[in-house]
């Protein structure tokens, strides 16, 4: 059976290197790579909802302590 050998690097869509973020394995039929997303876009993320759900309850009156 042939073989490939194939590199390549693994970048998150804000250009930040993922390389310690990747694993590769392999199963039944074929060869994969798990990709755990970039610490920095998670933050984003975390704070992008706390900020939303802070003006979700400015805009519903203050929530239980009116």
């Amino acid at each position: 059976m042939p073989t490939l050998e194939l590199e390549f690097e693994v970048y998150c869509s804000c250009g930040k290197g993922l390389c310690r973020n990747t694993t590769e394995g392999k199963n039944h039929h074929s060869v994969f790579i798990t990709i755990e997303p970039c610490e920095d876009c998670l933050e984003r993320s975390r704070t992008e909802g706390y900020d939303e759900a802070r003006k979700e309850i400015e805009n519903e009156g203050g929530g239980c302590c009116k």
